[in-house]
C-alpha cells in the first residue's frame, strides 16, 4: 500500500508528483497516470469510501476530479486467481490453459472468453423467450406450470451471472475476478438447465412440421377412421416418452420420432389419396358428367318441368345430386406432401356425408334418367288418356292436337324438345283444367299415426281417406291429381 502523502509533496505550497524525480505533475495528472494503472489492473485507487479496480471503471469515470485528487491511497490488486479463471473457462467449454494465457497479459483468450460469454446470454434470452412463450408440442404443453416457472426462475439467475462476466474485457479486470471455484461450479446446473430447455425447443422446431401436419390431417378425416385412432395411440406414445428426459436424451430418440412421425404422414397420404379417388370424378367419369348435363332426356324433362302437373322436385333432387358431383384428377404426392388437402378441390372427407363413390354414384344418375324419362312419360300419357282430359284434346288448335295424338300413339317423347315446342304448349293447355295436390312423406306419415297406433286396417284405411278427402277438398274430385314426393 502506498499513501497520498507518499506520492503527492507539496512545494512551496503547490502539490505535485514526484517532484524530487523530476516528474512535477500536478495532482490531476497523477489520476490520470493512476487511472491508467488501474485500466491495466496494475492497481487499486482507494477514495473516502470507495476502492476503484479495473472492474470499476465506469464509476471511476464517473467520479468528480475533485474527488479524486483527493484519494487516499494506491494498493497492489489481488493476486491472480487461476483455479477460479480455470473453472470458468471450464464452465463455458473454453480451454482452461486459456485462463493462463490470461494471466500473461494475452488479450486473445479474453476475446475469446467474452465472444463465448455473448453467445450464452443470447441463448439465455432465446430460451427465457422460449419458455414464456410455452413449449407446446402436438397440442399439449411439454412442461408443467410449476416445473416452467421454475426452470424460468433458474434461467434468470444463470442469466444474471452470465452477464456479470462481461465486465471482465481485460485480462487486468480478470484479475480482480470476484467469484471462487465454488460459486462458479455451482453454475453448471443452471447451464445444464439451458441445454434441457434448448434441447426441447429444438425438439418442437424440429418435429413440429410434421406434427402440424398431422393435426391437420387428423381434423380432414372422419373421427372413425382407422388412421385417425392409429394417430392418436402414436400421439400419446410420443408424448409420453418426450416427457421422460432421460428418453428425449437419447441420441437415437429424435431419429425414431421423425421415423415415426414420417411413416404416419405416408399412411394418411396413402389414405387420403383412397378416399380422394373415391370422392371424385376421374378425367373419363369427368367427360360422362359433362355428357349428361348436356343430354338430350335431361333437357325433355326440364322442358316438360314447366307443366305444373309434374313432379319438379324429382328432377330437382337430380339435378343438385348430378351437381354436388364433383371432379379433381390433379392431386399429385408432392402437393399432398406439403398440404393435408387437395389445393384444388379441398376435399375433406370429415365435412362431406359418406355416400357411394362418385363414379358409381354417376352410374346410378345414368340409370336415373331413363326412368324418370319413363315415369314422366307414363304420367303424361295416363293423364291424357282421363275422360276428363280428352274433351280438353278436341279444343286444342289442330296442330297441336296432332303433336298431342302422336304422342299419344308413339307412346314416346319425341327425340327432342325446346322450350317453343308445340307438343308442350299442347300439354300445358290440356292438363290446365287438372289440379295438382303434393303429398310429403313426412305429412302423410303423420296423418296416418295421428291417434296413435298400432290400428287394425280398417282404421288406417279410414285415416288415409280422410287425409285424401283433406287433401283435395274444395276441388273437382276427377280433376285433382296427386303426385308423392
Amino acid at each position: 500500500m502506498v499513501n497520498r502523502s507518499e506520492l503527492i509533496q507539496e512545494v512551496f505550497d503547490v502539490e505535485y508528483f514526484a517532484p524530487g524525480e523530476g516528474y512535477r505533475l500536478e495532482p490531476e495528472w497523477a489520476v490520470v497516470v493512476l487511472a491508467a494503472l488501474v485500466y491495466s489492473g496494475d492497481v487499486v485507487l482507494s477514495i473516502t469510501g470507495k476502492k476503484f479496480d479495473a472492474t470499476g471503471l465506469q464509476e471511476l469515470a464517473a467520479t468528480s476530479v475533485e474527488e479524486l485528487v483527493r484519494f487516499k491511497h494506491i494498493e497492489a490488486p489481488k493476486e491472480w486467481n487461476l483455479p477460479a479463471l480455470k473453472a470458468l473457462f471450464e464452465l463455458l467449454g473454453l480451454a482452461p490453459g486459456l485462463a493462463q494465457e490470461t494471466t500473461q497479459g494475452k488479450e486473445e483468450s479474453v476475446r475469446e472468453l467474452q465472444a463465448c460469454v455473448s453467445r450464452t446470454v443470447e441463448r439465455l434470452i432465446k430460451a427465457q423467450e422460449a419458455l414464456r412463450n410455452g413449449l407446446t408440442f402436438w397440442g399439449s404443453s411439454l412442461l408443467a406450470e410449476t416445473e416452467a416457472g421454475e426452470r424460468r426462475r433458474r434461467l434468470e439467475e444463470t442469466k444474471a451471472f452470465v452477464e456479470s462476466l462481461q465486465a471482465y474485457s481485460t485480462p487486468g479486470k480478470l484479475k480482480n475476478f470476484r467469484y471462487d471455484v465454488e460459486q462458479v461450479q455451482r453454475q453448471k446446473e443452471g447451464l445444464a438447465n439451458l441445454s434441457e430447455v434448448e434441447s426441447l425447443k429444438h425438439l418442437i422446431d424440429e418435429l413440429g412440421p410434421l406434427a402440424g401436419y398431422l393435426s391437420t390431417a387428423e381434423a380432414v378425416l372422419p373421427e372413425g377412421h382407422k388412421w385417425v385412432q392409429e394417430m392418436k395411440r402414436a400421439r400419446e406414445e410420443l408424448l409420453k416418452a418426450i416427457a421422460d428426459a432421460a428418453r428425449r436424451a437419447s441420441a437415437a430418440f429424435r431419429q425414431q420420432a421423425v421415423r415415426a412421425l414420417a411413416e404416419l404422414k405416408a399412411s394418411y397420404k396413402q389414405a387420403y389419396f383412397e378416399l380422394h379417388s373415391r370422392a371424385r370424378l376421374g378425367p373419363s367419369e369427368d367427360k360422362r358428367k359433362s355428357a349428361l348435363v348436356s343430354d338430350q332426356r335431361l333437357r325433355a324433362l326440364q322442358r316438360l318441368a314447366t307443366i305444373p302437373l309434374m313432379p319438379r322436385e324429382h328432377l330437382t333432387d337430380f339435378q343438385n345430386r348430378l351437381a354436388g358431383l364433383k371432379s379433381c384428377f390433379m392431386l399429385n404426392d408432392y402437393e399432398l406432401d406439403s398440404r393435408a388437402v387437395c389445393p384444388h378441390c379441398d376435399f375433406r372427407p370429415a365435412a362431406e356425408s359418406p355416400t357411394a363413390s362418385a363414379a358409381r354414384v354417376l352410374d346410378q344418375l345414368e340409370e336415373e334418367l331413363d326412368q324418370l324419362i319413363e315415369t314422366w312419360t307414363s304420367t303424361l300419357l295416363a293423364n291424357l288418356d282421363d275422360p276428363t282430359i280428352r274433351g280438353n284434346l278436341d279444343l286444342l288448335r289442330p296442330e297441336a292436337r296432332a303433336e298431342v295424338g302422336a304422342f299419344m300413339r308413339k307412346r314416346e317423347l319425341p327425340a327432342e324438345l325446346s322450350r317453343e315446342s308445340i307438343l308442350i304448349q299442347a300439354l300445358n293447355e290440356a292438363l290446365s283444367g287438372l289440379v295438382k295436390v303434393t303429398v310429403k312423406a313426412d305429412d302423410l306419415r303423420a296423418a296416418l299415426l295421428a291417434g296413435g297406433a298400432p290400428v287394425t286396417p280398417a282404421e288406417m284405411k279410414k285415416r288415409f281417406e280422410a287425409y285424401i278427402d283433406e287433401l283435395a277438398k274444395g276441388h273437382e274430385p276427377e280433376k285433382v291429381r296427386i303426385v308423392l314426393e
